[in-house]
């Protein structure tokens, strides 16, 4: 029979998304998506003895991160979950890759998940350019609940969590969304989002 062990772990290696595990403050394991993901050799990621950033990372306005804002210590401190982040790192030649990381405990365990969004920003990036090339003129044209709407998914909200917050099906929120978009000119929410924050209908997260 197969060891357990080793097919997780040659499953961990298989996926796109990269995986840390500390045990309390001592790296135990990063899989080969963990280490090409933060430009870090996998071997070295598993000599480091503490859970500080293993490279340098960039809040998601650009500016260095805080070794304390790193989600992993974050986790270790609170017993709790931490909101998944955007975070960016550096790359050698100084380009930048993106990442939602999310860092959950289990006992004394910390569980993270790195998951490259660079796309993604990158198409928030240029939504965010195209309107403020555009004139003012579609300032203002959301309603107040569509404002609210929109400004609760600048924040990070989910659709169920707008829906809950607001005290409103699921189902409405997706009008309300479907509604935005369409009087922003966007093609997506996220687009709407950024195209949103970038003509000052909400405020930036």
């Amino acid at each position: 029979m197969a060891d357990p062990t080793l097919t997780a772990a040659a499953a961990l290696d298989a996926i796109e998304e990269g995986v840390l595990v500390h045990d309390s403050r001592q790296l135990v394991y990063a899989n080969r998506a963990a280490g090409e993901l933060l430009g870090v050799d996998r071997d070295d990621l598993r000599a480091r003895s503490d859970v500080a950033p293993p490279c340098e990372c960039l809040s998601e306005s650009g500016a260095p991160l805080k070794d304390d804002e790193w989600p992993v210590i974050g986790a270790l401190r609170t017993g709790r979950a931490q909101r998944p982040r955007v975070l960016g790192i550096r790359q050698p030649g100084g380009a930048v890759r993106w990442l939602r990381v999310c860092a959950r405990p289990y006992g004394r365990t910390i569980l993270t998940s790195l998951l490259d969004v660079t796309a993604q920003r990158r198409a928030e990036d240029d939504a965010a350019a195209l309107a403020a090339r555009l004139d003012g003129g579609t300032t203002g044209v959301l309603s107040p609940r569509e404002h609210q709407v929109v400004e609760l998914l600048a924040a990070g909200l989910t659709g169920e969590e707008v829906a809950d917050r607001l005290g409103i099906s699921p189902a409405t929120v997706r009008v309300h969304i479907r509604n935005a978009t369409g009087k922003l000119g966007a093609s997506t929410r996220t687009q709407a989002v950024a195209i949103a924050v970038a003509r000052g209908e909400v405020a930036a997260p």
